[in-house]
C-alpha cells in the first residue's frame, strides 16, 4: 500500500530557500512540494525551472491548498507573522533562523505553535554534523577529562551580522552539548577604544554591505561575551579578525583545515578539542602528555566525510528528523523553544554591555535592546 506523502509550501525561493527546497524534492520522499511564493519575478522563474508551482503571496498558496508543512525561508522580519499564520492554519512548521528579531516575536512565536499542537523545528544543522558528533563522543571520553570551558569565535564579520546570523549556531550546538542552558550573559563591546553606545547603532548594511537590511547592531572593534551555564560551564565568545575574502574562501572550499572559521575549541582536564565549522567541520585534539611537560599540539582528527560547504548533508538529516517528528507524533530534535532561547542568548550579549552588568537570562525584558533608548 503506498502511504500519502506530506505537502509543503516553501515561503521564499532566495540562497536558503533553494536549498531547502531542492533537499526536500531530492532526499525526503516522505514530502511532497505544491508550491513555492517568492514576489521576485527572477526566482519565481528559477523555482518554475525546476517545475514548482510558483504563487506572489503565501495566501494564494494556502487558498489553493493548504499544505501540510510550511517552510519559511524569508528574511527574519517576516518570521513571527508567517509561523503564526501558517501554526494556525494548522501546518506545521520548518523554519529559518535567526528565529526572531526580539524576545517578545519569538514568545509571540512559540505560544502560537503551542496553542495550534503543530511540530516545529528551526534550521541548526550543526548538531547534524559528522564533525559535531566526532566533537560530542570526545567530549565524554575519559582522554578529555572533566569539562572546564568553551571558547567560540565567529566568522570575522562585523558583530552586528555575526551575533544575528553565524553565532546562533554554537549557542545552539552547546546547548545540545551541554544538555543545559545558561542562566546569565556578561558581555562587553568596544569600538574607538571606548565602550560602544546606542550612538554606535546603525542599520547592518551600513555595517556589512553583504549583509541583510532587516536589522541593528551596535558598530564594534572587539567583542567578549561569557555565558554561565546552569551546570557551572562557562562558554565565551569572541569577535573574529575581519578578513573577508578568506572567509568566503574557507566557507566553499575544503583545503583550509587551519581556517579559525567559526572555531570552537572545548576545554577539559585531560584535554583540548577544536571543531572548525568549515565545509561542515574538521576537528583537532590535544591530550595532556604523560609526563606532563612536554607541549601539547593539536592533532588533526581524519575526515571520514566529504567536504560539504553548503551543508547539504546536515541540513537533510535535521529535514529527516522534523519529518519524523511529524509522522510519529515527538518533538523535533531542534525545537522552536530551544531556538527561541538562542534569541534571548544572542540579545542578551545587548542588554548586558548596555547595563553593564551580567543579565540573567532568559531576558525579563522582552523587547529588542537596540531599540529601547
Amino acid at each position: 500500500m503506498t502511504l500519502k506523502r506530506l505537502t509543503a509550501g516553501v515561503l521564499g525561493y532566495g540562497e536558503r530557500g533553494t536549498t531547502l527546497a531542492s533537499i526536500v524534492d531530492t532526499h525526503i520522499p516522505e514530502v511532497q512540494i505544491i508550491g513555492v511564493v517568492d514576489p521576485d519575478p527572477e526566482r519565481q522563474a528559477c523555482a518554475k525551472a525546476k517545475g514548482f508551482q510558483v504563487f506572489s503571496y503565501a495566501a494564494d498558496l494556502v487558498k489553493a491548498q493548504v499544505p501540510d508543512i510550511m517552510i519559511i525561508a524569508t528574511n527574519p522580519p517576516f518570521h513571527c507573522g508567517q509561523v503564526v499564520s501558517s501554526a494556525q492554519a494548522g501546518c506545521h512548521i520548518f523554519v529559518e533562523k535567526p528565529l526572531a528579531l526580539s524576545p517578545h516575536e519569538s514568545d509571540v512565536m512559540v505560544k502560537a505553535v503551542r496553542d495550534a499542537g503543530v511540530v516545529c523545528s528551526v534550521d541548526f544543522e550543526t548538531i547534524f554534523a559528522d564533525a559535531f558528533r566526532v566533537l560530542q563522543a570526545y567530549l565524554g571520553s575519559e582522554g578529555f577529562g572533566k569539562l572546564i570551558r568553551f571558547d567560540a569565535t565567529d566568522k570575522g564579520r562585523p558583530p552586528a551580522y555575526d551575533i544575528e546570523t553565524c553565532m546562533p549556531h554554537y549557542l545552539h550546538a552547546l546547548m545540545v552539548l551541554m544538555n543545559s542552558r545558561p542562566v546569565e550573559v556578561f558581555a562587553r563591546i568596544i569600538v574607538d577604544g571606548r565602550k560602544a553606545t546606542l550612538k554606535d547603532v546603525l542599520p547592518i548594511r551600513e555595517l556589512y554591505p553583504q549583509g541583510r537590511t532587516h536589522d541593528i547592531g551596535i558598530r564594534a572593534d572587539a567583542i567578549e561575551a561569557s555565558y554561565l551555564f546552569e551546570n557551572g560551564v562557562i562558554a565565551r565568545f569572541f569577535l573574529g579578525a575581519l578578513d573577508e575574502e578568506y572567509v568566503v574562501d574557507a566557507g566553499i572550499s575544503s583545503g583550509k583545515p587551519g581556517s579559525e572559521f567559526m572555531k570552537l575549541v572545548c576545554y577539559g582536564t585531560r584535554g583540548q578539542i577544536k571543531f572548525h565549522q568549515t565545509a561542515t567541520g574538521y576537528v583537532y585534539i590535544k591530550h595532556v602528555p604523560e609526563d606532563t611537560l612536554t607541549e601539547m599540539q593539536w592533532q588533526p582528527v581524519p575526515n571520514m566525510w566529504k567536504a560539504d560547504p553548503t551543508w547539504v548533508t546536515p541540513t537533510t538529516r535535521l529535514m529527516r528528523d522534523f519529518v519524523g517528528a511529524i509522522l510519529t507524533n515527538r518533538k523535533s530534535a531542534v525545537t522552536i523553544e530551544d531556538a527561541a532561547y538562542v534569541v534571548d542568548m544572542t540579545y542578551g550579549i545587548y542588554a548586558s554591555h548596555l547595563a553593564g552588568k551580567p543579565v540573567a537570562l532568559p531576558l525579563q525584558k522582552r523587547v529588542h535592546p537596540l531599540k529601547v533608548s
